[in-house]
């Protein structure tokens, strides 16, 4: 989940970013572009810190570890649900099909 949400955050620190009131920003703000040597050196600092975290914060990932296994037991078991509801022909609990209902 962290390697994931670091990866998402490159991805938008990677965006152009708009200056000059563009895009919804206020007309006055005319920050100076982040140069590409600035992003890749914050982005190298970033991935260093996330790689540590387990080191300085063992509960953190403690915690971490134990909400990812949660979740892929609960996404397992809806999976599982899904399947078997597919498989009778999509009824719902009253027997009857909710694509009739305009659900």
């Amino acid at each position: 989940m962290l390697k994931m949400a670091f990866w998402i955050s490159v991805v938008v620190i990677a965006l152009p970013f708009v200056t000059g009131g563009g895009a919804g920003m206020p007309e006055d703000y005319d920050a100076e572009p982040v140069k590409l040597a600035e992003m890749a050196s914050m982005v190298r600092t970033t991935a260093s810190d996330v790689m540590h975290l387990c080191e300085r914060e063992p509960d953190a990932c403690d915690t971490g570890q134990r909400i990812m296994w949660n979740t892929r037991i609960m996404a397992g078991d809806l999976a599982g649900r899904a399947q078997e509801w597919l498989t009778k022909g999509g009824e719902d609990g009253d027997g009857g099909n909710a694509a009739d209902r305009g659900n």
